[in-house]
């Protein structure tokens, strides 16, 4: 069921309403199609005893044996005239609601001339006998006697002729005119309608890389603006949330930096050269550990303003200054694409890859690849790998694995953290996985759109 409705709530509902006015015409038709078939033939079984008076006055007014003469003369495509009569015994005749109406239509008629004594026998030849050729396009078959006032009899049959196709009938092209735009004007107006439903999906797929997108605008409709309303509160709140934390950090980092200055002038003065040198190795990883951190904090600050670049040349950039600074990394550029991005941020996110390969392998080997709706960057080293069960937690600040791949190098474990914010913040993914035969591979993925 799922594979034969369309995707979206738009697509669904104009369907939907394609479905209830199809249904709806069509029985209208089908109601209009019986009524009018039924009144047709009224109109033509009165016009048809109509005809049968005046061809029996004229006849009547002449002699008997001439009648004949003028009952041939007066036969039609529909109408045929036999001087004796038909008895209806053979003729089996039909009772039903519709043809006794028609019966009755003729009787009414026939009561203008109460001097001749009638008879009526109506049939329907439904569409099989039609096909079978024993009527043509005819569904109503009225045979009439007629008893004259001088004992002489005629018998009159008649086809009564079907009525017209609907296709040909001028209210069924209007009623098609109608549901045609009926179904324009509804689809304007539930596209206007789930507008707001659009905006507010792809402000929350905004807030997810960039919280301080624009608020919505609280138009449209009541319940439309109560959601907008709630939707700005709700990122309102996690923009206080958010920004206080990263305020919080960055005062604490302050402090923390104020005080191991001021541990390394004292450490400055020690006369044990042993144990000041000793001491300056704590307060260096102090430092470093209180940078890692404010990095973090603020590794996903959108200060910088997007770019569209080629993340090709990028990459060829970053890697040429890298190995001209000796660090071991080859790369290969299959072909360039165009992101949409914040050049320094992307920059970064990928050096910290490179830098965490380097440190736990002999080297590093960068491959760019475009794919479908966004760019693919490996990052593949030659070390010990990560155990599969800890692949995801790695990512996570402050986790460590085993020895090989933990802080041995200085530092906090937070360059991954913060190569995964930063492409998040782009919309991104990070993965980590091993490879068969040894190492590490870091896969970013960035898309092309802009956020």
């Amino acid at each position: 069921m799922k594979r034969i409705l369309p995707d979206t709530l738009k697509a669904r509902t104009i369907l939907l309403l394609t479905l209830v006015f199809i249904v709806s015409h069509t029985l209208s038709l089908m109601i209009y199609k019986a009524n009018r078939d039924q009144s047709v033939l009224l109109i033509e079984a009165s016009d048809l005893a109509e005809r049968i008076i005046g061809i029996v006055d004229l006849a009547y007014k002449f002699p008997a044996d001439q009648r004949e003469k003028i009952l041939s003369a007066a036969q039609t495509q529909f109408l045929t005239s036999y001087p004796d009569l038909v008895s209806l015994d053979v003729v089996a005749c039909q009772q039903s609601d519709d043809l006794g109406e028609i019966s009755q239509r003729i009787l009414d008629v026939f009561q203008q001339r109460p001097a001749y004594q009638i008879d009526v026998c109506v049939r329907r030849f439904g569409g099989f006998q039609r096909l079978l050729g024993q009527r043509s396009a005819k569904t109503v078959d009225m045979l009439v006697n007629i008893h004259f006032p001088d004992d002489e009899t005629a018998s009159f049959h008649a086809e009564l002729p079907e009525a017209s196709s609907l296709f040909y009938e001028a209210a069924t092209l209007y009623l098609l005119a109608v549901i045609t735009m009926a179904l324009l004007i509804a689809w304007y107006l539930i596209t206007k309608l789930i507008s707001p439903i659009d905006k507010l999906a792809k402000a929350a797929e905004q807030i997810g890389v960039n919280l301080d997108v624009k608020a919505l605008d609280e138009i449209g409709p009541k319940e439309a603006r109560v959601a907008a309303r709630a939707f700005n509160e709700m990122q309102a709140r996690l923009q206080r949330l958010l920004h206080g934390q990263t305020e919080m950090f960055a005062a604490i980092s302050h402090d923390l930096k104020s005080a191991v200055t001021r541990l390394q002038l004292r450490c400055d003065l020690l006369n044990d050269q042993k144990e000041r040198e000793g001491l300056q190795r704590v307060v260096q990883d102090m430092r470093v550990m209180i940078a890692s951190i404010i990095d973090f904090v603020r590794g996903d600050a959108a200060e910088e303003p997007l770019r569209r670049i080629s993340v090709g040349d990028l990459l060829e950039s970053l890697c040429e200054d890298l190995i001209e600074e000796s660090v071991p990394i080859e790369y290969q550029v299959d072909q360039t694409a165009y992101v949409q991005c914040r050049p320094a941020q992307l920059r970064r996110a990928i050096q910290n890859l490179i830098d965490n390969a380097c440190k736990h392998a002999e080297g590093a080997f960068v491959h760019l690849q475009v794919e479908e709706s966004g760019v693919l960057i490996n990052v593949d080293d030659n070390g010990p790998g990560i155990p599969d069960g800890q692949l995801e937690a790695v990512i996570r600040p402050f986790v460590t694995v085993d020895q090989s791949r933990s802080h041995s190098g200085g530092g906090m474990v937070l360059g991954l953290a913060i190569t995964q914010k930063i492409i998040l913040s782009h919309g991104g993914t990070l993965t980590l996985s091993n490879i068969p035969n040894g190492g590490l591979r870091a896969q970013l993925w960035c898309p092309f759109g802009s956020f």
